[in-house]
């Protein structure tokens, strides 16, 4: 487990890193002044599981650096931090992990890691049509699914398409609730969402139109999941 933690105040950033060390004994820490020092070691090839990004930081912020890591690295899991609330629209638009209020709170860090914790776990054992072999699948490196031709196609973060043999409807079975199915064709994972609209949602540059008949009930459903897993205290 390798943990990013960047503030360019260096009082928060080592408190932020002990309280962490108490909550994920056995990690490997990271410590950075600014977002351009983070994005230059990840440049060279150097990869944390979770990114703690203060948004305030004088050459690049939180932000900024979160869109980068974003573009190149959607698995890297990112925590944005602030003083206030104000930039929670930003956190949705950059799918943050979670938004974390300073002053630091010991019990929102154990809620940070038993979230991580259960969204790592998580994850399908399938069989690959194409490669023919089994695969396991985590289930939040997986961005939509469409079934086309009797078929899935499993798309994943990393630009992989996973090919199986299965019904949208059972396949659904087996997914948790970050999943909504939001046409007879497509399932999305909420998470990977870039864009809620009236009558469509935006997933990693694709438009996909929401069913006529469902459009309020699946725009309710991704409202309540955004509220449920960005929101709460």
């Amino acid at each position: 487990m390798r943990i990013a933690v960047c503030d360019d105040n260096k009082n928060d950033r080592i408190e932020l890193c002990e309280l962490l060390k108490i909550v994920w004994p056995g990690t490997e820490f990271f410590l950075f002044d600014d977002g351009q020092d983070l994005l230059a070691q990840i440049d060279v090839g150097e990869t944390y599981d979770l990114v703690f990004l203060d948004i305030f930081m004088q050459k690049i912020g939180g932000i900024e650096a979160g869109k980068k890591i974003r573009e190149f690295h959607p698995e890297m899991e990112i925590v944005l931090v602030s003083i206030s609330r104000e930039f929670g629209p930003e956190a949705f638009e950059l799918n943050a992990f979670y938004y974390l209020v300073k002053p630091y709170q010991k019990e929102l860090l154990w809620k940070i890691k038993e979230r991580f914790q259960k969204k790592v776990v998580s994850k399908l054992t399938i069989y690959d049509v194409s490669s023919k072999q089994e695969q396991e699948v985590p289930y939040q490196k997986i961005t939509y699914i469409e079934s086309m031709h009797n078929y899935l196609y499993i798309h994943m973060a990393t630009g992989a398409v996973i090919k199986v043999r299965e019904s949208l409807q059972m396949f659904m079975t087996n997914l948790d609730d970050r999943f909504l199915r939001i046409n007879r064709g497509v399932i999305v994972n909420m998470e990977a969402v870039e864009r809620m609209n009236t009558d469509s949602c935006e997933v990693e540059g694709m438009v996909f139109m929401l069913s006529r008949r469902q459009r309020a009930e699946n725009r309710r459903k991704y409202n309540d999941y955004i509220f449920k897993h960005y929101m709460e205290e």
